[in-house]
């Protein structure tokens, strides 16, 4: 399986908030939408399918960020946990993820 024509210029053009982490996670959900063949841009997570499309996090958004990734990864992935480490409801932590562009594998 292979990058097909554009899709690594799009890939190029995402700041990865994520680092590795988001990275891998949208290139798994690629390759789970082609099984062969060339992964095309439509294979990609429709987030990440136009180069910049997402904005650039403020330093402040992205110290929120960090912050929630921080306690994520202290509680295992267990959500209830990291929310109250934050301080803040499990719904207000799912819209941060939403907000802050947090994805688990």
């Amino acid at each position: 399986m292979h990058l097909g024509p554009g899709v690594l210029r799009v890939l190029s053009a995402h700041d990865w908030p994520g680092n590795l982490r988001e990275l891998r996670a949208v290139l798994e959900h690629a390759v789970r939408q082609r099984r062969r063949g060339a992964i095309t841009i439509d294979d990609l997570p429709e987030s990440h399918r136009v180069p910049g499309a997402s904005r650039s996090l403020s330093p402040m958004e992205r110290a929120e960020r960090d912050a929630v990734v921080a306690a994520l990864r202290e509680a295992g992935g267990n959500k209830v946990q990291a929310a109250r480490a934050l301080g803040i409801s499990r719904t207000t932590l799912y819209a941060k993820m939403r907000t802050l562009r947090v994805t688990l594998e």
